[in-house]
């Protein structure tokens, strides 16, 4: 009994088989021959990633034609009809290249033959999807007009983003996002699923690598701790920000060097700090100011301040050190 059973079951697969290979004939209209898709030389990529409307999944609905023969055959090859698609509207399903050729085997024979199939597919009913192409250039899109902030060459690289984003109803669109603005380097953005009445469906993040190729300030030549920095002493260089940070534009000083810099290497702001209003050595006026009395004669100044900030101060008459407040650039006050 088992034994007629399984003789039976196996010729039911065989004859399954020869039909579905005989429809797939009449279809295209071509000879049902073992090496039949050869002889055609059409050729399609089915998708990774797509939506079908049901109840049959289509061919055109799964894959597209990657060749001329594919492209002047695609009217009918398009309508070759494959497996029922799931009654579960907006509800994704995975299938795996080895599962997915079988399938497709079943349905088309040896024609599979002419698929280049992906490792992986997801497929959907009703709803849309949004593919890792698309979704790139819609990134792009987003950042671009905020790379003109920026200043310089921009571009992105190194996406860290989905593979493909699915929605569950057709009406759904894409909102893309930044918490922060754009900056050379890394930057994450937001991606999210938003309903017409404005319900979120669906949030996912993508990280997005900026190189922001720009010419800055460079040394021209070697420069030491207290250099005073002067036009001569700076060049230009184009570099890509995206690997140095705090990088100086070139405004503001007067500038000294806070440490050494060699010659080529950009300025950051690290590098820089502005020139004290007295410097050490330097002669100054020391005023005193009484409430009758005001005197002013020449000092050294023994340290260094800016605008407000007090300083020890030798008189060069009396040889005394006081201490007195900086109030210009060539003055101080003692009370």
């Amino acid at each position: 009994m088992s034994s007629k059973h399984n003789k039976n079951t196996r010729w039911s697969e065989i004859v399954r088989y020869l039909f579905a290979t005989l429809v797939a004939g009449m279809v295209l209209g071509l000879p049902v021959l073992t090496g039949a898709a050869d002889s055609t030389g059409w050729q399609a990529v089915v998708r990774d990633a797509v939506c079908v409307k049901g109840p049959d999944v289509l061919l055109g609905e799964i894959a597209d034609p990657v060749n001329d023969m594919a492209q002047s055959q695609w009217k009918t090859l398009s309508g070759i009809k494959l497996w029922k698609a799931s009654a579960t509207p907006g509800r994704p399903v995975s299938i795996s290249r080895d599962k997915l050729k079988r399938v497709l085997h079943h349905y088309m024979g040896d024609l599979v033959q002419n698929l280049v199939l992906p490792s992986q597919m997801t497929v959907q009913t009703g709803g849309q999807v949004i593919g890792r192409e698309d979704l790139k250039t819609r990134i792009v899109a987003f950042l671009t007009p905020r790379a003109k902030d920026l200043g310089g060459e921009v571009d992105f690289k190194n996406f860290q983003m989905p593979r493909y984003i699915f929605f569950p109803n057709k009406y759904d669109s894409l909102s893309i996002s930044m918490r922060d603005n754009l900056k050379p380097g890394r930057n994450q953005i937001k991606l999210q699923g938003v309903t017409p009445d404005g319900k979120i469906v669906l949030r996912k993040v993508c990280v997005v690598f900026a190189n922001v190729w720009k010419a800055v300030p460079v040394a021209a030549q070697p420069l030491n701790r207290f250099e005073r920095l002067t036009r001569d002493k700076v060049s230009f260089q184009r570099v890509n920000l995206a690997y140095k940070n705090d990088v100086w534009d070139g405004t503001g000083g007067p500038w000294r060097m806070a440490r050494t810099l060699g010659r080529g290497q950009p300025f950051t702001l690290s590098h820089l700090e502005l020139v004290p209003l007295i410097e050490k050595g330097e002669h100054v006026h020391l005023m005193y100011r009484g409430k009758k009395v005001q005197l002013t004669i020449k000092a050294e100044a023994l340290g260094e301040a800016g605008m407000g900030q007090q300083v020890a101060v030798k008189n060069l008459q009396s040889k005394k050190t006081v201490l007195a407040t900086v109030i210009s650039d060539d003055t101080v006050l003692v009370r």
